[in-house]
């Protein structure tokens, strides 16, 4: 019988379900390494590692070039360490919005 892929599971508004199970995964095992957190933060926690899998995951298998069977571990990888990510992002972001020149590289300019 033949393996089911993750287009066998579905989607939900434009996202693999095995990828948001995947980041699921990756949330909980992050709550071991994530002290003191408490309920609330435990299941934003699990809920940042599940949507941020879920709609990054493609992005990544498509710009990195990695191949579509590595799917569900990239999607439990970037689940595991969404909580360090998305203020890395957010940090980013920040810094942006102060200077929005700093994405023209020296030679750009021209």
């Amino acid at each position: 019988m033949a393996e089911p892929t993750s287009a066998a599971f579905g989607s939900f508004f434009g996202v693999k379900a095995a990828s948001l199970v995947a980041g699921f995964a990756g949330g909980i095992v992050s709550l071991s390494y994530l002290k003191a957190l408490t309920r609330p933060q435990m299941l934003l926690a699990v809920a940042t590692g599940s949507l941020t899998a879920g709609y990054i995951t493609p992005a990544v298998l498509h710009y990195i070039a990695f191949p579509t069977e590595l799917e569900n571990g990239i999607a439990f990888l970037i689940g595991l360490t969404a909580m360090n990510i998305v203020p890395g992002f957010i940090s980013l972001a920040d810094r942006f919005r102060q200077n929005p020149g700093m994405i023209i590289r020296k030679g750009d300019d021209q």
